[in-house]
């Protein structure tokens, strides 16, 4: 991933020094297993756990070797003793790298994990703030009813638990242990092996692989990475919508030294909102090759690794980065609840349109009838800028209901805490 969208601790988990710093760990994981289990004494073992590596000597060793696992086991045996027969003992590549990717990805799920709980806490936040804020509501970008605005972030604080959980689901499919060599079929250290090794490095175990660990864990893992980023974009969406000139109901925090627009001085464009939009464009470019990468031949061939090379640094790099940056914008938002009035009141009051067509078949009127009563008075409100109250006098509906008593009846927030205790409910 390009530095402009890398925060540094992801960086750090997907440099090269760190990633063999990982090898390593399972290499140790396994020397500590053959210990365990019997197999090296005590000396031999704390002899193998003087190990190292310099990236210098992997280079040099691939450059030759045209394998990186080989390099860096090469590497590492250079700094041991007679012993070094034991490094990498009874492993293939794979053990090492899929291992090590676990290893790697349940480092950045740790930190995504962390961006989802700040992210959440400003939702929740800006929900509680904003619960008592009337906004008008759009449906295909019309106006629509009276609502709150503070529902709009309950909503995606709604969306982000669930999809949480997914995520925290599709983490445990990659955070695996994996031991059983060249086929699956541990033809040299036996199942309790990967277990001991497991244990050690605090991951699961599977059941059953081929030489690797099952593709559609990944894709399941991405697609989870990818839901995030749509939530995102969704959130970021409306707030670009609302930013318009022509709304002006809420805006990115500008910069006292922040330029718009390179030719207009009077910019104020909602960059943020629009730079994850297209980040989440992004994401979803990830998910067809992770999908074809389910598919190998036999036990394994080797047209996924250039894939998962790319996309697990740089999904994980680019989501991390995605979350961090949305949770700022919407803590820095500026919200204009003023604005928010003036559109409810240019509504002229069309939003009770709904509850007075029920009102009417409550009191046994012809739907139809009523519809078609109320989208003329309600048209004649918006053309003569007058509430739907005062229009609908001159209807026949005037003559058969009580529209005093229905215009008092008319509470659009009246369960607006209801929905809050059901979203904020710990429990759910």
């Amino acid at each position: 991933m390009i530095e402009r969208y890398t925060r540094d601790i992801l960086k750090t988990i997907w440099t090269d020094a760190h990633k063999f710093a990982t090898y390593l760990m399972v290499e140790k994981a396994n020397v500590y297993a053959l210990h365990q289990r019997g197999l090296i004494d005590a000396n031999t073992f704390e002899s193998l756990n003087l190990v190292s590596f310099s990236l210098d000597r992997i280079e040099f060793h691939e450059a030759q070797l045209h394998h990186d696992v080989l390099a860096f086991a090469e590497a590492c045996r250079e700094t041991l003793g007679e012993d070094k027969r034991w490094f990498h003992f009874g492993l293939t590549s794979s053990d090492v790298i899929d291992t090590a990717h676990s290893l790697l990805l349940k480092e950045a799920n740790s930190m995504i994990s962390r961006d989802i709980d700040d992210l959440l806490l400003v939702l929740k936040e800006k929900a509680m703030m904003y619960q008592h804020t009337p906004i008008m509501a759009r449906t295909h970008g019309m106006y629509a009813e009276p609502t709150i605005y503070g529902l709009r972030y309950a909503l995606w604080y709604d969306d982000l638990k669930r999809l949480t959980a997914t995520f925290i689901q599709a983490r445990s499919l990659v955070e695996v242990c994996k031991a059983s060599g060249s086929i699956g079929t541990y033809p040299i250290l036996p199942p309790d092996h990967e277990s001991v090794m497991a244990t050690k490095l605090e991951l699961s175990t599977s059941a059953l692989h081929s030489q690797v660990i099952q593709r559609d864990r990944y894709a399941t893992y991405i697609s989870s990475l990818v839901n995030l980023a749509g939530l995102i974009e969704k959130m970021m969406l409306d707030i670009r919508l609302l930013s318009r000139s022509d709304v002006g109901e809420v805006a990115e925090a500008f910069g006292t030294q922040q330029k718009g627009s390179s030719a207009m001085p009077h910019k104020k464009n909602p960059i943020s909102g629009e730079n994850l939009t297209g980040l989440a464009r992004m994401m979803r470019g990830y998910l067809n090759p992770m999908f074809e990468n389910q598919a190998l031949w036999h036990e394994r061939d080797i047209s996924h690794s250039s894939v998962e090379r790319i996309i697990l640094q740089d999904a994980t790099t680019l989501l991390d980065y995605m979350l961090s940056r949305a949770t700022k914008t919407l803590n820095n938002l500026v919200v204009y609840p003023e604005r928010m009035q003036e559109h409810v009141s240019e509504s002229y009051d069309t939003g009770a349109s709904q509850w007075i067509l029920h009102q009417a078949i409550l009191q046994g009127i012809d739907r139809d009838e009523a519809y078609q009563s109320l989208q003329t008075a309600s048209f004649k409100a918006i053309e003569q800028r007058q509430s739907l109250w005062t229009t609908l006098q001159s209807t026949t509906l005037a003559t058969q209901l009580n529209l005093d008593t229905i215009q008092a009846s008319w509470k659009p927030f009246t369960h607006i805490q209801a929905i809050y205790d059901r979203v904020f409910n710990e429990k759910n």
